[in-house]
């Protein structure tokens, strides 16, 4: 009888600690997301806490890394431990953002309706996450019923607004986009996501120097944000306006994406960028390569298109 006591003060005292220290899982993780790789950063985090009977934030913290440095299948993994031990709004809102960076939009969306069932103020995110679910779904409906009620539930919020902006961007409404990336920009100032949205949006209404200054911008708060560098070397290489092409900068970011990464979207931004320096033997080699290991039928077409034109010396510029 003593024993038993004994061990119930025991589990008492250690499940109270556990409890106490829960944020030190994902405290650690947000400390290590400027690591080199995501190898190190999660051998590190292994290394520096452990699970306990209160594995849900072991594994919550591992998913956020895994997130961090784009693993988001991982991140996945790791959420669906998480919740397995313990049902959190947190984790199913994580989770429905890793399901939608990998294309799996109705997983997104039912973890984003999970997230509205169990109620608490992360709901109203909910809605505006799920919006952008069913837009990719094609529920257009389904989407405004979920922005309006986004709208019911808040204030202005910095998140929100940039889920708007997202959403709208989606459905072309460029203008009224950028009314809501405006607004999360001057709440969130430091956020290179905005930035990077925002200069989509300028760009796609055709104002390529406010689209520069944002991608820059992007770049100068986040040195690995490739999609950035992507976005500017193209703007560089192929934008209408011919003040604002630069062959040379364009080659600069295109040759580093290209170097690091040989995709295909880098490989066509690499030749967009040669053929506005003139070189157009090599972009168009550049893309021959590419077509011969793109198992996408779609992007093979485009590249072909691409490529005759530069075998024709012609450089393809538009918005």
């Amino acid at each position: 009888m003593l024993r038993k006591g004994f061990l119930l003060i025991c589990m008492a005292i250690f499940t109270a600690c556990a409890a106490d220290n829960s944020a030190v899982y994902l405290d650690t993780a947000a400390q290590l997301k400027n690591m080199p790789d995501a190898d190190s950063a999660v051998k590190k985090y292994e290394s520096t806490v452990r699970k306990s009977v209160h594995s849900h934030f072991y594994y919550e913290g591992r998913g956020d890394l895994y997130f961090a440095y784009g693993e988001y299948g991982n991140a996945v993994n790791d959420y669906t431990s998480s919740l397995r031990n313990k049902e959190a709004t947190d984790v199913h809102m994580k989770r429905g953002r890793a399901y939608m960076k990998l294309g799996f939009y109705p997983d997104a969306a039912y973890d984003f309706s999970s997230v509205i069932q169990l109620g608490g103020e992360k709901a109203y995110l909910a809605y505006s996450e799920r919006a952008k679910a069913y837009i990719e779904l094609g529920k257009y409906k389904e989407a405004l019923k979920d922005i309006d009620k986004a709208r019911s539930h808040t204030e202005i919020s910095a998140e929100l607004d940039k889920s708007m902006a997202e959403i709208y961007y989606k459905t072309a409404d460029y203008n009224m986009a950028k009314v809501y990336a405006h607004r999360a920009v001057s709440a969130l100032p430091d956020d290179a996501s905005l930035y990077f949205l925002r200069g989509k949006l300028f760009y796609k209404t055709r104002d390529a120097n406010q689209a520069i200054a944002d991608y820059r911008r992007a770049i100068e708060l986040k040195p690995s944000f490739t999609e950035a560098k992507r976005e500017l070397a193209m703007v560089y290489a192929t934008c209408p306006v011919s003040i604002y092409r630069d062959g040379g900068k364009a080659v600069e970011l295109a040759q580093e994406l290209y170097s690091a990464d040989g995709t295909s979207d880098n490989a066509m931004t690499l030749a967009a960028a040669y053929a506005e320096t003139g070189d157009f033997e090599k972009a168009a080699d550049i893309l021959k390569k590419a077509v011969d290991s793109e198992k996408d039928f779609v992007k093979q077409d485009d590249m072909r298109v691409y490529q005759k034109a530069y075998e024709e010396k012609r450089t393809i510029n538009s918005w």
